[in-house]
């Protein structure tokens, strides 16, 4: 390895070593929701409503596969593109008539669209040729925020420190914000009820 070499490993290594105590400084947010009736739980986002910084845009994907939207609720940021991929043998159109409506068309199997979401919310992902079909995408202002599981828990990683406002997003359900305070390498859990 040539000198020059030798110091880029250098530099590289000690910028990798300096992000590590930087990301240990954020803390997580953890917890649990409980949905009445529990049939909706599987269509629910908890959020950090506001945060500051800048967020670079990400390419995520959502899959149709068995005439179904995989995953069922997908959780971006505002700015990030979506790529619909088609792994049925079948083809799909792919729309949503929420928030800042749009149709990709028809694309037959193996195909893949994509669609960039520049507004916050919550969008229906419907196939008109086959209406059993629904999915969601869910975009939020910032990073931080998490699908439940089939348990109703989430974890949200890598929240810097600071007091936010915690919500969650259902398809069908509501349950009030909560305040919490996020402290450097600590996690603070909350939970929710969500009701009609």
């Amino acid at each position: 390895m040539t000198h020059r070499g030798i110091v880029r490993s250098i530099a590289v290594a000690l910028c990798a070593a300096a992000a590590i105590p930087a990301l240990a400084q954020n803390g997580t947010i953890t917890g649990k929701v409980e949905a009445t009736p529990p049939k909706y739980l599987a269509e629910t986002v908890v959020y950090v409503k506001q945060a500051p910084g800048t967020f670079a845009p990400k390419s995520e994907a959502m899959d149709q596969k068995g005439l179904a939207f995989i995953p069922h609720v997908l959780v971006i940021t505002k700015g990030d593109t979506v790529k619909f991929l088609n792994h049925d043998n079948v083809a799909h159109n792919v729309y949503s008539p929420d928030v800042d409506p749009y149709n990709l068309g028809t694309f037959k199997q193996n195909e893949l669209r994509t669609h960039t979401f520049t507004k916050e919310g919550a969008y229906s992902q419907l196939c008109s040729i086959h209406p059993e079909m629904l999915g969601y995408v869910f975009v939020n202002q910032n990073p931080y925020a998490a699908a439940v599981d089939a348990k109703g828990s989430f974890t949200i990683k890598d929240v810097p420190p600071g007091t936010y406002k915690l919500e969650v997003w259902n398809s069908h359900l509501k349950a009030p914000e909560k305040s919490v305070t996020v402290a450097a390498g600590k996690t603070v859990t909350e939970s929710f009820s969500l009701k009609r």
